[in-house]
């Protein structure tokens, strides 16, 4: 089970790391590009707001596998 949980930590951890490197790449915030629009917002704001959502979603998964590690309430 130990195994399972340090499997999982890497991935997440993974994962964050290419949400960051992503997150300044031109994939997110590409130069001199404001579309498309979605409901309104330029492609830079709703990218950077679907990476934040992202950094949030694996804040909380790698809470929750800490949390049986440690025996917290």
């Amino acid at each position: 089970m130990k195994k399972r949980r340090v499997v999982l930590l890497k991935i997440l951890d993974g994962l964050a790391i290419f949400a960051f490197v992503a997150s300044f790449s031109p994939l997110v915030t590409p130069q001199h590009v404001a579309g498309p629009f979605v409901l309104g917002f330029p492609y830079a704001l709703w990218t950077g707001l679907l990476v934040s959502f992202l950094f949030v979603i694996l804040a909380y998964l790698v809470s929750v596998i800490n949390k049986e590690e440690n025996n917290a309430d």
